[in-house]
């Protein structure tokens, strides 16, 4: 199970692309308590350091979700019950209220305007999640969280690399390091890896516990935006002309990219025609293209695809 910007489980990191048989959580979505180091900040270093410490809280509460998940088999009745144990609507309202106490310095005001607009739209959807949790909606859920990731993904799409680290928990979220290979070329192929991921946060997430009725609702809501990700970041790299050294490499991205695309018209087509032994495949297939296009690139390269490849890329 993905919670979040974590993997619980060894369950493959979502943002190979590949559609994975398990549930996209939105971790930074939900607001859980925080400690009580949470003040008014007048500097860049505090602020950064308090808005960590609401995000830590958040990654504690879902830790606990993934932690019952792990030790029995995933069904909708321990998911469920995981989620409404972590008491999410109490939890989102309190971390909302943290992080309006804090002062962001002028440097990150508008970043911080975002996080809060993105907070209190957790407390808004907080009702629909318990609702759904009551009658055990997987459908319902998994489109609040669905739009939480995307809206949680448009406040690390921009801004300062310092803000995005203390709200995610993995780097490849957040623009490149100064020190990152290949010069103007490799900051150029990481940034467009990472916006194509981020506009992917929570398509590719599914529950191993559903049916194929509503896996196949699921996919006919995801498909669409996927497909048109996946074309945008084939363009993208052919947009760009690498140097001679990172040409075949360059040229693996981009094969990957068709190759998912023509997974993903795969699946809608077969998702159409109630082939569910067809999706299950092509999930396979997915999951395989990014196994071999990764084993085509040096370390040097994987840096530079860091947001391809996610946390695992030690980037």
């Amino acid at each position: 199970m993905r919670i979040g910007d974590e993997t619980v489980s060894d369950v493959s990191w979502v943002r190979k692309l590949v559609w994975l048989p398990v549930l996209g959580v939105g971790l930074t979505a939900c607001a859980l308590g925080a400690g009580d180091s949470i003040g008014q900040p007048s500097d860049e270093a505090a602020y950064l350091e308090s808005v960590s410490d609401v995000q830590a809280g958040v990654e504690d509460g879902f830790d606990r979700v993934g932690e019952a998940l792990a030790s029995s088999y995933n069904t909708r009745e321990v998911l469920f019950s995981a989620i409404r144990d972590v008491g999410y609507q109490e939890a989102a309202t309190s971390a909302l209220t943290l992080a309006e106490a804090i002062v962001p310095p002028e440097e990150f005001s508008d970043e911080h305007e975002r996080w809060l607009a993105h907070r209190r739209l957790a407390v808004d959807k907080a009702t629909e999640i318990a609702e759904s949790i009551e009658v055990q909606d997987l459908q319902a859920m998994f489109a609040v969280f669905t739009a939480l990731d995307q809206d949680w993904a448009s406040i690390v799409a921009s801004g300062h690399r310092e803000f995005c680290l203390a709200v995610s928990q993995s780097p490849t979220f957040c623009p490149a390091p100064d020190d990152l290979p290949g010069g103007a070329y490799g900051a150029e192929v990481y940034e467009e890896l990472r916006l194509n991921s981020l506009a992917n946060l929570g398509l590719f997430s599914f529950f191993e516990d559903m049916s194929p009725q509503e896996r196949s609702i699921r996919l006919e809501q995801v498909q669409p935006h996927i497909e048109a990700n996946l074309i945008a970041g084939a363009e993208a790299m052919r947009d760009i002309d690498p140097p001679d050294e990172y040409e075949t490499e360059h040229q693996v991205l981009i094969r990957y990219f068709d190759e998912q695309y023509a997974n993903a018209v795969g699946i809608t087509k077969a998702n159409a025609e109630g082939d569910d032994a067809a999706v299950s495949q092509l999930f396979t297939a997915s999951g395989a293209a990014f196994e071999s296009a990764l084993t085509q690139m040096s370390t040097e390269f994987r840096i530079i695809a860091a947001p391809w490849i996610g946390p695992e890329s030690n980037n």
